[in-house]
């Protein structure tokens, strides 16, 4: 590696920490519905990741915990959403690929990155909390 290639991986590396941490700090500092819920409940972050200062999210499992629909998952309510531009009713937990993990589509501290898993072949006009 030459010293010209070097010091463009240098800035491009310094590029990138700064628009993840910049990024990172921006998300932290915008609560969304699900963390105010939470909040509201008096949850605290060790009631679902055991320690004071989590590095990483929990296991579904925690989810679970209070959210089970009796059955060990959460499975919803039949509602009316936008499906390819009609209107369907279905639910959304009651997914055609089986169980699916919380934490697929639902984050807890900031809006989901991804689109929700069921749009990856569908166009579901359903806002993720």
């Amino acid at each position: 590696m030459n010293i010209k290639q070097l010091s463009l991986t240098k800035i491009t590396l310094t590029v990138c920490f700064i628009f993840i941490f910049s990024s990172t700090s921006f998300a932290a500092s915008k609560e969304i519905v699900s963390t105010l819920k939470h909040k509201e409940a008096g949850i605290t972050c060790v009631d679902c990741h055991g320690k004071e200062s989590p590095k990483k999210m929990p296991h579904h499992s925690v989810c679970i915990e209070c959210h089970d629909s009796g059955n060990g998952y959460y499975t919803g309510e039949m509602r009316t959403y936008k499906n390819d531009g009609k209107d369907r009713q279905f639910n959304v937990h009651d997914s055609h690929q089986g169980k699916v993990r919380c934490t697929v589509c639902h984050t807890v501290h900031k809006k989901p990155e991804k689109p929700m898993l069921c749009n990856a072949c569908h166009q579901i006009d359903v806002e993720v909390k």
